[in-house]
């Protein structure tokens, strides 16, 4: 089946923002961009923008309202910003910054996400211990002493 749409809010979810723009060192540069883009559509909120691995490309936009947000949606969908389109969407979940607006807000624990593949192999969890038994369960005689089945 088909996704419903998600209900206007007041927070917008934009995606395909350059990776460059996504890195660590980059995200004030890259915060300070969306605020001069999406300001002239209303009173902004909250600027989130992540540079871990799930969240490269994306950020969130938080506005007063919703009709602002609407909005800077219709205005800003498809805008190119260092040489990719913007594709912007409203966000599924309530920001933080409008919870806390309006007294619904939640501390939440923090999500632990297995770390992507990185291509490298790594051995059994019981390898070493296997590769250690090999070397020291060798033949039972003392070293010197006389191997077993031979006379002393």
């Amino acid at each position: 089946g088909e996704v419903p749409p998600v209900p206007a809010n007041q927070t917008l979810y934009i995606q395909n923002i350059n990776e460059k723009l996504s890195r660590r060192h980059r995200l004030d540069e890259l915060k300070t961009s969306l605020k001069s883009l999406f300001k002239p559509h209303g009173e902004i909120l909250d600027i989130v923008a992540l540079s871990n691995f799930y969240s490269k490309g994306q950020a969130f936009i938080v506005y007063k309202s919703t009709e602002q947000a609407a909005a800077a949606l219709a205005k800003l969908q498809g805008h190119d910003l260092q040489g990719k389109k913007l594709k912007i969407s409203f966000a599924r979940a309530k920001s933080d910054a409008v919870a806390k607006l309006d007294g619904t807000f939640r501390p939440r624990e923090k999500k632990v996400r297995p770390r992507p593949k990185t291509g490298k192999r790594e051995p059994p969890p019981d390898a070493d211990a296997d590769a250690k038994r090999a070397r020291t369960d060798g033949p039972a005689h003392p070293p010197g002493g006389p191997a077993p089945g031979q006379a002393p």
